[in-house]
């Protein structure tokens, strides 16, 4: 009979892990079982969405931190049976998917327009770049709209939208890096997309950004943004993720150059980047990505001014561990080689890197998103001093709620980027921005952020005998409210400096922006 028993237990379907990961921008709750589990049941009931499974969870299953929009997690444990309630507030809907082994059950909205990948709010960040993207949950908070408000054609479910803005600030670009005072509108109509493939989800979006007014003719032009993704999963372990995306822009200049060493004398380019990636579960709490892509950039050679036509390779590798309560660390690998550009050859380069982050919960109410790495990099046709880089890279996020309606962000970052300025192969940018969001009177919403940017060169520059530097720093404040579901209003005023060691560099901006958007969405501040 103990025999018997024994080889039940074994016969008994299990449940091995629950984990709580991000799907298109959406938190995801993931389980994952034995390849005998039968498909799960799962239901909203009061306050709470059940999911029940007919399987024996493993003693050493453990249960993730909740993040928001999720409010809890437990586990009640049965013979033969497992079932897990998740306090989530009822306008929030859910998705499920299954697949042998595994469960995935996705919650909340689509992405807003201030959250997706290729096509970003550019218009703050291409007139003064350092008070940095805007941080989740930043645009005003309207009342959740049901997601069933897209359009639904076939398979397909559109969620169109529109953004329109006036701008009255200092634009730099054209002539020398001197400001000229302008003022334009702009309207931003775009539609994301999503359709089911197979087992997986495509993603498609298209941004046009028109201009009017300006008396600037190059400033009226027009830029379009493009993008398209895709999730499939291969069995109960495997993802597969592709990506593609298209710029074609003559302001928002830090698609091309991040570090902002490129601010005047402005040209048409089109920028391409294609990413394919892979992940693969490998146990309970350890899982295996692989990631290459590339991306070229090239300017219109008819238009004076301009930066840099080159490409770029990379690839990367990284192991993950889920340490538990939701905290993932990594260790990984990365490669990067630019070859000679047509334009400068000087910027070829081939670069290593030793990559390790931690990613959840550090306290009540805190996360953090860290990636510090070591990068070897060798630039071979520079001049000996300027042609190498050996030193600490880093990416880091520290967000931290400061009660219900509150919340403030700290984002640092070190990289290399190729330089266009005299014999220099690189410069080095570092960067900070402290962002501050809260609720006040009249149903308003406020915004405050400060960021400071740092730029060092390594070859002397002609004019003063010493390696250049910039320093960048700006601050912005706005409020915004929303009217409605689908509607919201915004204004913000930015100002921000420039300091450079090289005579002529040296100059200071301001301006004034007010937007109203109207779609079918809800924007991500309107999630709990």
């Amino acid at each position: 009979m103990a025999v018997l028993t024994a080889l039940a237990a074994l016969a008994t379907p299990e449940v091995e892990a629950v984990r709580l990961t991000t799907i298109d921008h959406r938190p995801a709750l993931r389980i994952l079982g034995s390849d005998d589990l039968p498909p799960a049941e799962v239901v909203r009931e009061a306050g709470e969405v059940v999911i029940r499974l007919a399987g024996t969870a493993r003693p050493d299953l453990a249960l993730p931190a909740p993040e928001r929009p999720l409010e809890a997690i437990g586990v009640e444990r049965g013979e033969g049976t497992t079932v897990l309630r998740i306090k989530v507030a009822a306008e929030v809907p859910f998705e499920a998917g299954w697949e042998a082994g595994m469960l995935t059950v996705v919650f909340g909205l689509p992405p807003g327009p201030e959250q997706r990948g290729p096509v970003t709010p550019e218009l703050y960040r291409q007139l003064f770049p350092t008070g940095g993207p805007l941080a989740q949950g930043e645009e005003a908070q309207p009342e959740v709209a049901d997601r069933r408000e897209g359009w639904v054609l076939g398979r397909m479910t559109v969620w169109p939208y529109i953004n329109v803005s006036w701008v009255d600030a200092d634009v730099l670009g054209f002539g020398g890096p001197e400001p000229v005072r302008d003022q334009y509108l702009q309207v931003q109509p775009g539609l994301v997309a999503s359709l089911p493939v197979a087992r997986g989800l495509a993603g498609l979006e298209y941004e046009p950004r028109l201009r009017f007014f300006s008396d600037i003719p190059q400033v009226n032009e027009t830029s379009h943004f493009a993008g398209a993704k895709l999730e499939l999963p291969l069995g109960s372990r495997s993802l597969l993720r592709a990506g593609y995306r298209f710029s074609s822009a003559l302001l928002e200049t830090t698609v091309v150059d991040p570090g902002r060493e490129y601010f005047s004398d402005l040209a048409r380019f089109t920028f391409n980047e294609i990413l394919l990636g892979a992940r693969v579960e490998v146990g309970p709490r350890l899982w295996l990505a692989l990631d290459g892509g590339g991306g070229w950039t090239r300017f219109d050679k008819s238009q004076p001014g301009g930066f840099l036509d080159d490409d770029v390779r990379t690839a990367r590798a990284e192991v993950g561990y889920d340490v538990g309560n939701d905290v993932r660390v990594t260790l990984g690998y990365g490669y990067e080689r630019i070859p000679p550009s047509p334009d400068r050859a000087l910027i070829e380069s081939t670069a290593h890197s030793i990559l390790a982050g931690i990613a959840g919960p550090v306290g009540p109410l805190t996360t953090t998103a860290v990636t510090v790495g070591f990068r070897s990099q060798r630039n071979p046709l520079a001049e000996a001093g300027a042609d190498r880089f050996q030193g600490l890279t880093l990416a880091g996020l520290l967000q931290r709620d400061l009660g219900a309606a509150s919340r403030i962000e700290l984002v640092l970052g070190r990289a290399t980027e190729p330089s266009n300025f005299e014999d220099n192969a690189f410069y080095v940018s570092n960067s900070a921005l402290l962002a501050l969001s809260t609720d006040a009177p009249l149903r308003l919403r406020v915004q405050a952020s400060a960021g400071w940017r740092w730029n060092e060169y390594r070859a002397d520059a002609s004019a003063i005998g010493r390696p250049r530097e910039d320093q960048i720093f700006g601050w912005s404040l706005g409020v915004s409210r929303s009217l409605g579901s689908r509607t919201w209003l915004r204004a913000d005023y930015r100002r921000e400096r420039r300091d450079s060691s090289v005579p002529g560099y040296d100059v200071t901006t301001d301006g004034f922006v007010a937007q109203v958007g109207y779609g079918l969405f809800a924007p991500a501040g309107a999630r709990p």
